[in-house]
């Protein structure tokens, strides 16, 4: 009995192969369909099935153990494996999938070794037919048995397509696509995105990163970010390691041929360029001082225990607003929790509804997993919802005992969209209640005019116990900090084996920083916009350090290429009758009588532009006054 069942199931198993290797030899590589080669396989099932069922039945086994052992393999399709290996070793053959029970019997009840590996080499033959096929095995097909192999052949191909990317700011894309789940490999893909996510974030840096001593340190920390994720990988599951094994490769590579590019053109640099005069300075990359007493004076209002009534940060254009509300984390306790906000960003003032939208996207991104859920749908939010948001925002901050500190910047911009009708003027009401009932949030208006210039709305009257806090300019020891020790806060230069761009005060020639300082009358956009065109004379002439001739000839340049900055703080804010015309007459004299109008005596002091001495008055800036004198007789009144 036992001889016969074995027989009879051997008998199938040799019927079966014998169909599919005569179907493989005689198609060729696609000559014949799909449904030709299982009509063919059938006929050697029926064939084997008939054989073995006999042959059990002549050696005195019972009919019912036969049928059952032949049933028990036909329904789960058993004997297929003894062939499917064929397929798969000793090499895998890509372009012989088409034969493979599963692509053509929907009935496959048992996973088949190796399945996955034949599926990813399918798509070097045809991508499209293998991304289709694993599709199919995924969603569509009857047993959920062969769905394992076909999600770990879609992770194979994922992991190649990262591999040949040309770029590594595209990885984070492309590993996105990896499937994810609980068990085996699949608990594992979501470290493996969020491991390529922070090389791809590296990279766009390092792309964007315009000079090449920024773009060094980003380099260097992108290669170790790679070579720590090779290691990382080597303890997954398969086919995580392996083949992401194989991208680290490629990675590597790349890093490294990225980081002596950068190192090529940094050592063709040989003075370093890390100043910069225009945009809010990002301490990470660019030349930055701390502005420690308004930090301090900020750290003290946000931390008092009672909640703080709100700040209006005024300083005028140019002296580094926006760089202090962008490197607020840094200098503020880690309970503090900073927001930023521009409203010269169109989705601030396209609408209010759009403003309420940015504003809780932008607090749920500080607030991460405790932040409450969005109230409905965007365009419908309106101030009661905003103000409901707010009002959960502040009961989860006080539990974890944290604060939340919105700034909005260039907040004027919400007094012109009142005027133009774009903003009701109830959103004000909305931010005075907020400001006295959600003690765990501080508001911080910043903005280059003082609050009782603002038209379209009694300012002063909803914020009329904010504390104002004015933003200087720089003291002669800030202007030194900045050209002496420029990156000293920037967290890419605080390895031990990294040696931090350093400038001695003999660099900038004798008495050289003095009279930057005073050129620039202690404004920052100025002491940044001379050291800038200072430095790069100095690459350009070749020499090592700055000298009184050469700083002369930077002077002469700033004025050139700051005319713009110098156009809007002398000529666009004088707007009194008489005022312009005071400050032109710089051009022809440095010293004047006080104007005559003490309304345009009083503007001009407050815009910081002028310095009394012995009953007469000289202009601050000194290089404004250059200004006046090559380019003011150009500028119509």
């Amino acid at each position: 009995m036992i001889v016969g069942v074995i027989v009879g199931v051997m008998m199938i198993t040799m019927a079966i192969a014998g169909g599919i290797m005569g179907v493989i030899l005689s198609a060729g590589s696609a000559a014949r369909s799909v449904r030709g080669s299982g009509f063919l396989i059938a006929v050697g099932i029926a064939g084997g099935m008939a054989i073995g069922i006999a042959v059990g039945i002549s050696e005195g086994s019972a009919l019912g153990i036969a049928a059952g052992t032949v049933s028990s393999v036909t329904l789960w399709r058993a004997y297929y494996h003894a062939f499917a290996w064929i397929l798969v070793w000793p090499r895998v053959h890509g372009d012989w999938y088409p034969w493979h029970p599963v692509a053509w019997d929907d009935l496959c009840g048992l996973p088949f070794p190796g399945l996955d590996r034949l599926l990813a080499a399918y798509a070097d033959h045809d991508r499209a037919a293998s991304e289709a096929e694993i599709e199919r095995l995924i969603s569509s097909y009857s047993f959920r048995s062969q769905r394992h192999n076909a999600l770990r052949a879609r992770a194979r191909l994922v992991a190649r397509d990262a591999a040949i990317a040309p770029s590594l700011r595209q990885a984070d894309a492309i590993v996105a696509r990896l499937p994810e789940g609980s068990d085996g490999f699949l608990a594992e893909t979501a470290a493996v995105k969020e491991w390529v996510g922070e090389i791809a974030l590296l990279q766009r840096q390092v792309d964007i990163a315009d000079r090449p001593l920024f773009r060094d340190p980003l380099a260097e920390l992108l290669l170790e970010k790679v070579d720590h994720f090779a290691h990382r990988i080597a303890g997954l599951h398969e086919p995580l390691a392996s083949e992401f094994r194989q991208a680290a490769t490629n990675w590597l590579a790349i890093a490294r041929r990225q980081r002596e590019e950068v190192r090529r053109c940094r050592d063709r640099e040989p003075t370093p360029q890390v100043f910069r005069a225009g945009d809010p300075v990002r301490r990470e990359q660019e030349a930055f001082v701390a502005r420690l007493g308004v930090f301090g004076e900020l750290e003290r209002q946000v931390m008092l225990s009672t909640g703080c009534p709100g700040i209006v940060l005024y300083g005028r254009r140019r002296t580094g607003k926006s760089t202090v509300l962008l490197n607020l984390g840094g200098f503020l306790p880690a309970t503090v929790l900073p927001v930023c906000l521009s409203m010269q960003d169109p989705k601030a003032f396209a609408s209010l509804a759009s403003l309420i939208s940015l504003l809780i996207t932008r607090i749920r991104e500080a607030l991460g997993t405790v932040a409450p859920p969005v109230p409905i749908s965007a365009e419908a939010v309106g101030l009661a919802e905003l103000f409901a948001f707010l009002g959960e925002a502040n009961r989860s901050l006080e539990k974890d005992d944290r604060r939340l500190l919105i700034g909005l910047d260039e907040y004027e911009m919400i007094d012109d969209k009142i005027g133009q009708g774009v903003l009701p003027q109830e959103l004000l009401d909305t931010l005075r209640e907020s400001i006295q009932s959600h003690r765990q949030i501080t508001w911080i208006l910043v903005g280059s005019h003082e609050i009782t210039d603002l038209r379209h709305a009694p300012w002063t009257s909803y914020l009329v116990s904010a504390r104002t806090i004015e933003l200087p300019l720089f003291s002669r020891e800030e202007t030194t900090l900045l050209l002496t020790d420029p990156l000293q806060h920037s967290r890419f230069w605080r390895e031990k084996d990294r040696q931090r761009p350093r400038f001695a005060s003999a660099f900038w020639g004798e008495d050289g920083i003095e009279r930057i300082h005073a050129e620039a009358g202690g404004w920052p956009h100025l002491v940044q916009l001379i050291a800038e065109t200072a430095i790069d004379l100095v690459n350009d002439s070749g020499r090592r350090e700055i000298g009184a001739a050469l700083l002369e000839r930077a002077l002469e340049q700033a004025i050139v290429k700051g005319h713009n900055v110098l156009y809007e703080l002398s000529r666009r804010e004088s707007r009194l009758p008489g005022e312009w015309e005071y400050l032109r007459g710089f051009a022809g004299s440095e010293r004047q009588p006080p104007p005559a109008d003490p309304r345009v005596c009083a503007s001009l002091r407050r815009r910081l532009l002028l310095v009394e001495s012995a009953g007469e008055c000289v202009l601050r800036v000194p290089l404004m006054r250059r200004w006046l004198i090559e380019r003011a007789w150009r500028i119509e009144d």
